[in-house]
């Protein structure tokens, strides 16, 4: 039995290193699994990760009391639950939200208002991002809820008035919060109180009527064409390595590195792509129930269909049906992200997954694709969004505006350039 969890000890601690985990972290996590492993004390394909570590965990809460060491422990405790499903090949256990964590400072009515309105959001997200979702609202909207309630406690929701969130933007704003976070509080709090009004709840309807805080455009940031190249090589370096692991890991990534690129796939679409969407001969993708639960057909580059063959004759069978996949299960959230900064540790560069969709924006547009065309392309539920890239780089523009400099410059042109005392000097 000691051999066999030695093993399983070696094979998670590398499973976790090829999935981008620092190695402080996994000296972390070692130490919950090792403490799990012990107090256990029986065969590991015998452990049941949904009943047999809540034991461990009581244990965990027993021995220690900092709130951060439980948690990186707890962390790693769940990562072994996952590691235990992949190898034995049971479904992954679902994520359990710990609802009093959140909810539970907070007056029973109110604690159930949130509830309720987070259930309700979760109807228009994906499943696979439920978890990180509702922890992300969870964590957004009660802390707004706090600041806003500080030492005065709410008797219902109409107590929220336009004077308490200026108040609390005024301490926020102090506190070097930038603006954009603050808009963003607002909204999700407006969301919420519309919900509650629904039910014909009490609340302030001035609050709803509240204006944001003027912001200037935040510019999408595309990734120039020469670090595209570099980046590219590195890829195809790493794909030429004779490590089977590290070979089909690159080979992979070249293939969903190039449908980012040139037909603007979101991570999550990479995710969740399966066989049965590929029309390679049609050059097509079908990307079913998106962001926004929208479908929508995707084309193929020729690169992206050359790297998408030379991968899928690597993948051979598998139990799901997902394009892509690491040791027989679907990607993970944050692979394609951990393999580009992977890369972009060995070039030099720092790109994220979503720079890649910015760039295919760019490339599109530069060659004079309609904006209507780019927003079909890449899902996106508003064309202004898209106008966002084609106001920075709409290839007219730039022709029309080298074209007039060009003419400044020019030895014919009366106003070419200027004294030393800052007056215009004519050539005639």
């Amino acid at each position: 039995m000691v051999a066999n969890q030695s093993k399983i000890f070696a094979g998670f601690r590398d499973w976790l290193k090829s999935g981008g985990y620092s190695d402080s972290a996994i000296s972390q996590y070692n130490v919950a699994v090792r403490l799990a492993l012990g107090l256990l004390d029986k065969p590991v394909c015998e452990i049941d990760p949904a009943t047999d570590l809540d034991g461990v965990r009581d244990y965990l809460a027993r021995r220690f009391d900092k709130a951060s060491t439980l948690a990186t422990y707890h962390k790693g405790l769940a990562k072994m639950a996952d590691y235990l499903c992949q190898c034995y090949k049971q479904p992954p256990l679902p994520t359990v939200i710990n609802w009093d964590t959140y909810l539970g400072s907070f007056p029973t009515w109110l604690a159930d208002d949130l509830r309720a309105y987070i259930l309700h959001c979760r109807r228009a997200w994906l499943p696979e991002r439920w978890h990180i979702l509702t922890l992300g609202l969870l964590n957004h909207l009660t802390g707004t809820l706090r600041g806003l309630i500080g030492n005065i406690p709410l008797t219902n929701l109409a107590d929220l008035t336009p004077t308490r969130w200026f108040d609390y933007l005024d301490l926020r704003l102090h506190a070097g919060i930038k603006p954009n976070t603050l808009n963003r509080e607002l909204y999700d709090l407006q969301d919420f109180l519309r919900f509650v009004g629904e039910w014909e709840r009490p609340i302030c309807g001035r609050v709803l009527n509240l204006k944001p805080l003027a912001t200037g455009e935040r510019l999408p940031r595309d990734v120039p064409i020469e670090y595209l190249h570099r980046l590219s090589r590195q890829i195809e370096a790493e794909a030429a390595t004779t490590q089977p692991d590290a070979h089909y890991k690159a080979v992979m990534d070249r293939a969903w590195f190039w449908l980012m690129l040139h037909s603007g796939l979101r991570t999550c679409e990479i995710r969740r792509l399966c066989l049965s969407d590929l029309n390679l001969e049609a050059r097509q993708v079908r990307i079913e129930q998106s962001k926004g639960l929208q479908d929508r057909i995707v084309f193929l580059s020729q690169t992206g269909i050359e790297a998408l063959k030379a991968y899928l004759a690597l993948r051979g069978p598998a139990e799901t049906d997902h394009v892509f996949i690491y040791r027989c299960q679907p990607l993970k959230v944050g692979y394609c992200g951990r393999r580009l900064r992977f890369y972009g540790k060995r070039c030099e560069l720092h790109i994220t997954p979503h720079q890649l969709r910015f760039s295919c924006a760019t490339l599109l547009l530069n060659t004079g694709t309609p904006v209507l065309t780019v927003q079909r392309i890449l899902g996106h539920q508003r064309v202004e969004t898209t106008l966002r890239y084609a106001r920075l780089y709409d290839s007219t523009i730039a022709r029309d505006y080298e074209r007039v400099m060009a003419g400044l410059e020019s030895r014919d042109y009366p106003l070419r350039t200027s004294g030393s005392n800052g007056c215009v000097r004519s050539n005639h």
